[in-house]
């Protein structure tokens, strides 16, 4: 454990990454050998020297190892598998080089090589390429069919147990090789559906797409949103799927699906054709933690792409939902130098870790953070910098600098105490922060880690939320204050904005109730910690409060099911963006609905 206390005081090193370093990673889902990294590497030429320092066994793409494009430069924003035993030794070599160190969910599987060939594509590219990352592409729905075959050019399965899983083969580029997964083409596709297969049941069982047997798919859906039909004006447009692993939709915390995201955007880059010269991304996922600053390692790894596609003459714009968190309960807002205290409440029986973050004002330094944690039924327990504090095992806290800022890290192990480890406490924790001598400005702004769910995927968690007096009174106002902030209570609504889209690089779309007009009960709000103030555009998420959600494709061809969530709002945004069209909104609330409500697509919600 010696080492593994040294290591955590890596300066670039993550909190969750000293938590698994102490922890040995028993709450991390991962092979036994391997651990999952994201890396942010301090210029170009820091990513050059690292390549001679990754140690034997690591799996790193070539998409971070060669110099992307023709351009002589690296990559800065890597993510790549790591050996558990090499880790404290790579950490240490890569100290100077790195700004910064996060783990992620690694790959575990090394599959043979399958009976799948991977044809190239027929044709090139169209000059717009519709990209979705998400779960479930119905590859056989006429929606994303042209008459001479699917639309879909490219199909990357990222799970590693994928039935016949290869490393990817070279095509379209030397560069896609990211060793894991399944890779299939147009050519593929249409050879599975319908030369082979005459039922969309069957080809979806041939091609191992398992979150295709329900009636809907979250990525079907989204998709049909983002390019069921022709929007573009120059005709053809074609479309790239990255399906996220099971590993990546089971995990509600969204904490570790960053790493699929990272490859993923890289994969669809890496697709892009000679003449194509606008890529629009869609990625219906975000989790609620996150500095909120436009500035985690995703948002600006994300920055990063967007800007090497401008210099290289093309476009890349990546559609972010706001979020669903309006009314979850899961952001505080204390005063810093009035300090305060509220409840994080915790569910029985959860089986993953519950996480909930802390960030201090910019000026604040870690010394003169204040943290009181309260278990139920135990002693209060004083958090200081510089020295984990893990009374019993069941619970893990820590505060350190973290970019620009001073960040605790709370995590309360599973409730259930499954596999044997010591079991998390349920109930109320007390979580008190000290006003400061001598005063000071700026807030501390707390978050809890989602644990809702995606379509299909398991029940691993339940949610935590927070809560105090003032929220607690709160329940007894009128109808019409219903979503106001409570009176005399740090528990806010407004700063929930989703953590992945609070950059001023990507675009992110709200929701809001065609009926009433009013922004959707559950859709997230700006302001953040950053420059950006909240979402750009609202777009139709809920046809009225009697008919929530939004029609869109199910899996089988002929099928519409409604969908709710801002996941809904992002392809819209994108669909209108793809196009030769101008957003013009009606103006609204800033925080909520950005530039304002886009009015109704009768090609995307149907009648009224």
């Amino acid at each position: 454990m010696a080492d593994a206390h040294k290591t955590s005081m890596h300066r670039a090193s993550d909190l969750y990454l000293d938590w698994g370093l102490w922890s040995r990673f028993a709450y991390v889902d991962h092979s036994g050998e391997s651990l999952g990294l994201l890396i942010e590497w301090k210029s170009s030429v820091d990513a050059e020297t690292a390549i001679r320092l990754i140690p034997h066994g690591a799996k790193v793409s070539n998409a971070y190892l060669e110099p992307y494009s023709k351009k002589s430069t690296r990559r800065r924003f890597w993510a790549l598998t790591v050996p558990i035993g090499a880790l404290p030794v790579f950490l240490d070599r890569i100290d100077g080089l790195a700004s910064r160190v996060e783990l992620a969910a690694p790959i575990v599987a090394d599959t043979p090589v399958g009976a799948f060939r991977t044809i190239p594509p027929s044709r090139p590219l169209a000059p717009t390429l519709f990209a979705v990352l998400d779960d479930g592409c119905a590859f056989a729905n006429r929606r994303f069919r042209y008459a001479s075959g699917t639309r879909i050019f490219w199909l990357w399965n990222q799970d590693p147990n994928a039935y016949g899983a290869p490393t990817l083969p070279p095509f379209p580029s030397a560069n896609t090789t990211f060793g894991y997964g399944r890779q299939l083409s147009q050519a593929d596709l249409d050879d599975i559906y319908p030369v082979k297969h005459q039922t969309q049941e069957e080809a979806y069982r041939h091609a191992k797409l398992d979150g295709l047997r329900r009636s809907a798919a979250h990525g079907t859906h989204v998709t049909d949103l983002l390019a069921g039909q022709e929007p573009v004006a120059d005709g053809k447009s074609d479309i790239v799927f990255v399906q996220f692993p099971q590993r990546g939709v089971d995990d509600p915390s969204g904490l570790w699906l960053k790493r699929f995201a990272i490859d993923g955007l890289v994969y669809v880059l890496e697709c892009v054709g000679a003449d194509t010269t606008k890529v629009v991304a869609n990625i219906s996922w975000g989790p609620q933690t996150g500095p909120h600053d436009g500035h985690s390692l995703l948002e600006d790894a994300i920055q990063a792409l967007v800007d090497e596609q401008t210099a290289l003459g093309k476009t890349l714009i990546v559609t972010l939902p706001a979020g669903n968190s309006f009314g979850a309960q899961a952001h505080a807002s204390v005063p810093y130098a009035a300090g305060g205290a509220f409840e994080w409440i915790i569910p029985p029986d959860g089986k993953i870790p519950a996480f909930v973050e802390l960030w201090w004002p910019a000026s604040v330094s870690p010394a003169k953070a204040r943290l009181r944690v309260v278990p139920p039924s135990e002693a209060p327990v004083d958090i200081v910098a510089g020295t984990p504090s893990h009374p019993d095992g069941t619970w893990w806290a820590s505060i350190k600098t973290v970019g620009a800022w001073t960040k605790a890290l709370l995590i309360v192990h599973p409730t259930d105490g499954a596999g044997g480890v010591h079991r998390g406490r349920h109930g109320r924790w007390s979580l008190e922060i000290d006003p400061t001598l001598g005063g000071g400005q700026g807030c501390i702004d707390v978050y809890v880690a989602r644990a809702d769910h995606n379509m299909g995927a398991k029940r691993r968690a339940k949610a935590s939320r927070l809560t105090d007096d003032g929220l607690q009174m709160a329940r007894f106002v009128s109808a019409k204050d219903r979503y106001a902030e409570a009176k005399g209570s740090v528990i806010r609504r407004a700063g929930t904005l989703n953590g992945l889209a609070t950059g001023t690089g990507t675009q992110v779309a709200a929701g809001y109730d065609a009926a009433t007009g009013e922004p959707a009960p559950y859709s997230s709000s700006g302001p953040t910690r950053g420059t950006r103030k909240g979402p750009d555009y609202a777009f139709v998420t809920d046809r009225s409060p009697a008919r929530p959600g939004v029609p869109g494709a199910g899996v089988r061809s002929g099928t519409k099911l409604h969908l709710i969530g801002t996941s809904t709002a992002a392809p819209q945004l994108g669909r209108l963006l793809a196009s030769a069209q101008k957003p013009m909104p009606t103006p609204g609330d800033p925080a909520r609905t950005g530039f304002g409500e886009e009015a109704p697509d009768p090609d995307v919600i149907g009648p009224s």
